[in-house]
């Protein structure tokens, strides 16, 4: 049986560990707090009290209980604001030296496809890393520097805008008036395929892979944010008029695992999928 660390047991953390434990792995993971703690271990998810300061603090046999399994799994948001941002590097990094030093052999990391900044046109994991934001510019410190490290494998999976339970994309925009780039596109990807999609990664015997996680379809921002505004009965969002009517902005593919490792998204949509 496959030991599973998961860091991170959030909104994305959470449902994850639950569905290793429903497939017979052997997973376990860290909360902050105590309450949090209690709330994983009142669902079956072994749970230990970590914190980042970067310094790892935790307690010394919880931490090495943690850290003795197979694959670790990271799933830390990057702080979108200024400030913080070493810290939260360098509380990656020292996370995954702990793990080299008590022996994983393999590392999922959650990054986002903030990476490529506000290119236009396609993106594919091969197209150049340009962040704009300082979460974006993190990620891309963290990615390069997890691909140096020797003998370890590293999967990153660069996850587009993520909705589900508690993250309806109606609630992003609803009200606002005349925002630009109404014809740029919108690129989403649905909690459930992001588990699923680690799943695969974990049953593969393909591993030191890079992905983008993103449904196939990619409306325009003016179409599909009073769309779903409206489902939740709020106000719609309002755009500025653009002469071009031809979509703008990037869209990100995220096909490429479809034929590395015969991934199926449940939703290809946004505009159908259940958003909770």
């Amino acid at each position: 049986m496959k030991k599973i660390a998961i860091i991170g047991l959030g909104w994305l953390g959470m449902p994850l560990a639950l569905a290793l434990s429903q497939r017979g792995y052997d997973v376990q993971g860290s909360k902050t707090s105590e309450d949090g703690i209690l709330a994983a271990r009142r669902c079956g998810i072994s749970a230990v009290k970590l914190v980042t300061k970067p310094d790892i603090e935790c307690d010394f046999e919880e931490l090495e209980q943690l850290m003795t399994v197979d694959t670790l799994i990271i799933t830390l948001p990057a702080s979108r604001s200024s400030d913080g941002g070493e810290q939260y590097i360098n509380a990656v990094q020292n996370l995954v030296d702990t793990a080299i030093a008590n022996g994983v052999k393999r590392v999922i990391f959650t990054s986002s496809t903030s990476v490529y900044g506000d290119q236009q046109g396609e993106m594919v994991e091969a197209s150049p890393l340009l962040p704009v934001t300082p979460a974006g510019k993190r990620l891309v410190t963290l990615e390069q520097w997890l691909h140096q490290l020797p003998g370890v494998e590293v999967d990153i999976l660069r996850l587009s805008g993520l909705v589900g339970p508690d993250r309806h994309p109606g609630r992003f925009l609803a009200g606002k008036k005349q925002l630009k780039q109404g014809h740029h596109l919108v690129n989403l990807v649905h909690l459930d395929d992001v588990v699923e999609a680690i799943l695969l990664l974990l049953a593969s015997p393909i591993s030191g892979t890079t992905f983008n996680l993103s449904a196939h379809q990619h409306p325009r921002r003016d179409e599909f944010y009073p769309f779903v505004a409206k489902q939740l009965g709020l106000e719609p969002p309002t755009f500025e008029a653009v002469e071009s009517q031809a979509p703008e902005g990037k869209w990100v593919n995220g096909e490429a695992i479809c034929r590395s490792l015969g991934f199926h998204y449940r939703y290809t949509d946004p505009f159908v999928m259940p958003l909770g």
